[in-house]
């Protein structure tokens, strides 16, 4: 909500892109990580090339984003890395 009111619409839309670029980042170096597990069962293989082409044309978008949008972004991440420390601490 706090970014919904710090914005316009636009800079709002531009901010949640770059975090999806993040989501779409992890999903595709999980797909490369996971490649190197073997398993028992056939199942669908995508070649190593797709999301590391996949990673190379988040990483080249994300550079066309405003630096204003990056510091929306990093100010989210922060608090989510922040909540996850204080959760984790409360969880022990």
């Amino acid at each position: 909500m706090l970014l919904a009111l710090t914005g316009a619409l636009a800079v709002l839309a531009q901010t949640v892109v770059l975090l999806l670029f993040f989501v779409f980042i992890s999903t595709n170096l999980a797909v490369v990580v996971l490649r190197r597990d073997r398993v028992n069962h056939a199942h669908f293989r995508t070649p190593t090339a797709l999301p590391m082409l996949a990673i190379a044309s988040c990483l080249l978008l994300m550079t066309q984003q405003a630096a204003e949008n990056w510091w929306r972004a990093g100010l989210l991440l922060a608090a989510g890395l922040l909540l996850y420390a204080l959760s984790a601490a409360r969880a022990r």
